[in-house]
């Protein structure tokens, strides 16, 4: 697949993993940690360079993705919300491809994320290109996996809060489009989550 230096991916995985009571991000599924296949999810796509933001457990994360063709940063600020983590991505994509359109957006714990859904996403804001982003549907709200044009870079660089991208998804919300994700919705937070994902075939 064709790389492009016009739009870039930051994967999230900065947070502490509190309430699961181990790095979420090590879990181990199919053989690979959440982590690296998230990793191994935005390298199927086009979107360059890969942008992995972290934060709580650095250094085991580090050592995760050792080998891995990723901008690795750490985000001193993890601990103040994904909203930095997200300012952090970006600032490290704008560093490395100073002229990036558009950004992607996704999270290391969302386990039914896919290439195909990403792609989907890129194609849906092709279409149009005067609408300045796009997320994904799960029930009644908008969110990530997002891809923001370059006109929501200053929004997104400013921000510092517990809700990662939602504030600009909500300020720009009219001209945001929406790709459905269903299982958009299904996270990893806690035990009983990775539980209930495995019991149920998980991706599959």
């Amino acid at each position: 697949m064709p790389k492009t230096n016009k739009t870039g991916i930051v994967l999230l995985a900065a947070g502490a993993s509190t309430r699961m009571g181990q790095p979420k991000q090590l879990l181990r599924y199919r053989g690979e940690s959440l982590l690296r296949r998230a990793v191994r999810i935005a390298f199927e796509t086009p979107f360059r360079p890969v942008a992995v933001v972290l934060g709580a457990n650095a250094e085991l994360m580090e050592a995760e993705l050792e080998g891995a063709d990723a901008l690795i940063v750490r985000n001193s600020a993890w601990a103040t919300g994904m909203g930095s983590s997200v300012a952090t991505g970006l600032e490290t994509l704008l560093h490395a491809e100073p002229g990036l359109e558009a950004a992607c957006f996704i999270l290391v714990d969302q386990p039914y994320l896919s290439a195909a859904h990403l792609l989907e996403l890129h194609r849906r804001l092709g279409l149009e290109p005067e609408k300045p982003g796009v997320a994904s549907e799960y029930g009644p709200a908008l969110g990530v996996p997002a891809i923001f044009r370059k006109e929501l870079f200053p929004d997104l660089l400013r921000l510092d809060g517990q809700k990662g991208a939602q504030p600009v998804i909500k300020k720009f919300r009219a001209g945001i489009l929406s790709v459905p994700f269903p299982r958009g919705k299904i996270d990893l937070d806690t035990p009983a989550d990775w539980k209930e994902f495995l019991r149920g075939g998980g991706g599959e």
